[in-house]
């Protein structure tokens, strides 16, 4: 018995190492596999910035560009208009210069509610400046529809529309000319006011051509008087002109089709609606009556369409010297021009079209 004993102790020790070195083994397997899961976590851990830490070489950045943000805010102060509010942002050199800019504001906004968030903070902009450029922005803002206008400490800013073009005019006079001690423009993105539609009409007198309605620049407007002068040999120029937004398309190129034609009547008007284009007259002989119509159809824009009514002097001396068959002669004569093929007939390009028999003859 003590020898089969000793034969199965050693074979117990065995088992007990044996199952010591396996738990040895999976503790050992466990905890790699934990510095594989805790390794990165850690990793990125100690990757994330902190705020006053030098070593990381990012600590100090963040609190800086925080600095600069605060310090542009302090310089800040901006007023925002839509139909029926004033909102105020940003912040005042003091609680007197505060409560002094928002009597400029109910001043110059008397039926508008407001909302005041400006906070009183020290900016290092002399008051007497700062008021000066807070009152500026305002009277310009008063100019517009709806509008905002912005001061960074001796910047301006202004953007929106004009209330009309009378409003839009003195606005850009303003901007244009001399600003308070201390202030430049940083940006001026008013827009005219807009119509709808959007007309344009020349009217061609004995004496004189008259300009009125609308157009969408001040460079336009140059462009049409300028055109003007070369077509026309009239004396005397009426411009009535007024910058608008509102255009159609091509606009400008359809203005100079029209104002070419009309520079062939004796007298006439042309009127641009929109896309809507008219003109009417007396041309100094029939070819051009109907060379004036043809013209304008061929030299108008994709969009655009027309109505002529051109008469001819011969016509209305016919008319004067026999007032007897008036009545007769203009339901015959004219009231309208219209150039159309028939027959199939095609004309060789840049040739005047035949003009057809008028009253109902075919």
């Amino acid at each position: 018995m003590m020898g089969r004993s000793s034969r199965v102790f050693p074979e117990r020790g065995r088992g007990s190492r044996g199952c010591a070195a396996a738990i040895a083994c999976a503790f050992a397997l466990t905890g790699f596999l934990g510095l594989l899961l805790v390794s990165p976590v850690d990793t990125f851990a100690a990757a994330k910035p902190k705020v006053g830490d030098a070593a990381g070489g990012q600590g100090d950045t963040a609190p800086a560009k925080n600095n600069t943000d605060a310090a542009a805010d302090e310089r800040v102060w901006f007023a925002n208009l839509n139909e029926t509010k004033i909102t105020l942002r940003g912040s005042a050199p003091s609680e007197e210069d505060r409560q002094t800019s928002l009597g400029m504001v109910k001043a110059h906004f008397p039926k508008f509610t407001i909302e005041d968030k400006v906070e009183v903070r020290e900016s290092g902009v002399p008051r007497e400046q700062w008021l000066a450029a807070v009152s500026f922005g305002l009277q310009q803002l008063a100019l517009m529809s709806r509008g905002k206008v912005r001061v960074d400490g001796g910047a301006l800013t202004v953007s929106g529309q004009a209330a009309n073009a009378q409003e839009y005019g003195k606005l850009k006079k303003a901007l244009a000319g001399s600003l308070p001690t201390g202030l430049t423009l940083k940006a001026d993105a008013v827009r005219p006011p807009v119509a709808d539609p959007f007309i344009f009409k020349a009217d061609l007198g004995p004496n004189a051509l008259s300009l009125a309605g609308s157009v969408p620049s001040e460079g336009a407007r140059k462009s049409v008087r300028d055109l003007s002068r070369q077509l026309f040999e009239r004396p005397g120029l009426d411009d009535r002109l007024e910058v608008a937004s509102g255009a159609p398309k091509n606009w400008d190129k359809a203005v100079a089709a029209a104002l070419r034609a009309l520079s062939r009547l004796e007298t006439g008007k042309v009127a641009l609606s929109g896309s809507a284009v008219s003109i009417e007259g007396i041309a100094p002989d029939q070819g051009t009556a109907v060379a004036v119509s043809s013209q304008l159809r061929r030299d108008l824009p994709e969009r655009f369409s027309t109505s002529e009514s051109i008469k001819w002097k011969e016509a209305a001396t016919h008319l004067n010297s026999d007032p007897g068959t008036a009545q007769d002669v203009a339901a015959t004569i004219i009231p309208r021009i219209k150039v159309s093929p028939r027959n199939g007939q095609v004309w060789r390009s840049g040739s005047l079209p035949p003009l057809f028999p008028l009253g109902g003859e075919h």
